[in-house]
């Protein structure tokens, strides 16, 4: 072999073995089916910023514009603070909830433009912090939820592109780091959540009163009864929560049921509510759970 195939050889085995170390940090470390729900969302505002607690209160995170400092809780002492740039500012932080690791979106605004970053967090610092970028988005689009398996190793991005009409889409992206927009059949839209096992995203239609399933492969289909307005609560260990709506928009009752199967009411609640105060979290612990 002479020394110009000898180096091309080398070239494509360290590629391959590059790509490779990607995929399985992703399938084996960040996204490792090791918890049936994924993330944390316990937070308190502090002077500044908001705190968020990670799994068993380790580690906190206090998330301000263009910084966030990780603090150990035993030792009372900062371990690490993570300096974004006058241009970049945090518009998501959560923790991951079996296991230290957080996500965090960043968004940045460039001329006419606005690109959006989603990275995990290491509270210690690693080397290999993965990153997802949407670029030449609509000025002032953000991440601002997410929504993942770690059975499917998929991860849904949703980014508000614009506030005045409130306008949203979503990105998907997996193991392979396949970054694509899935364009859904609304613009409007609130929550979105995954089931565990499978690649299927739920988000509610905000204008219409109802809940779509988008699968995999494309397909979609209306899964909130077909009387009434709904909106997602969420969706935890496969089973799907509703908000039923009244004439005023706020949550009068809760249904629960699964893809393919009827929903039925699972409580009804004593004081209407704002949707974006009901989580899946909040329900259990009512219920003792």
């Amino acid at each position: 072999m002479d020394e110009k195939r000898r180096k091309l050889a080398i070239w494509i085995v360290a590629s391959l073995i590059f790509q490779g170390s990607i995929y399985l940090y992703f399938d084996q470390i960040l996204l490792a089916p090791t918890s049936a729900y994924e993330v944390s969302a316990a937070t308190d505002t502090v002077a500044g910023g908001k705190a968020y607690y990670s799994r068993d209160r380790r580690y906190t995170a206090i998330v301000k514009d263009n910084s966030v400092d990780i603090y150990m809780a035993a030792r009372k002492e900062p371990v690490r603070t993570v300096e974004l740039s006058n241009n970049k500012e945090v518009s998501f932080f959560r923790w991951l909830k079996d296991r230290d690791l957080a996500l965090m979106a960043v968004h940045e605004e460039t001329g006419a433009t606005s690109s959006v970053t989603l990275t995990q967090i290491h509270p210690l610092g690693a080397e290999h912090e993965l990153a997802e970028t949407v670029s030449k988005l609509p000025r002032g689009s953000k991440i601002v939820d997410v929504a993942f398996s770690t059975a499917t190793n998929v991860i849904y991005m949703q980014v508000q592109v614009s506030t005045n009409p409130e306008q949203y889409r979503v990105y998907r992206t997996d193991a392979n780091r396949d970054l694509k927009r899935v364009y859904l059949n609304a613009s409007k839209i609130g929550r979105i959540a995954v089931l565990y096992d499978r690649d299927t995203l739920f988000y509610d239609n905000i204008a219409e009163g109802t809940v779509t399933a988008r699968h995999g492969d494309g397909s979609w289909e209306v899964v909130s009864p077909p009387v009434g307005k709904y909106r997602l609560v969420g969706v935890e260990n496969n089973v799907i929560y509703l908000a039923r709506l009244n004439a005023q928009g706020l949550a009068t009752a809760i249904y629960t049921g699964r893809l393919k199967g009827k929903f039925a009411e699972e409580r009804v609640l004593a004081t209407p509510m704002d949707v974006r105060q009901i989580t899946v979290q909040e329900l259990g612990k009512a219920a003792g759970k």
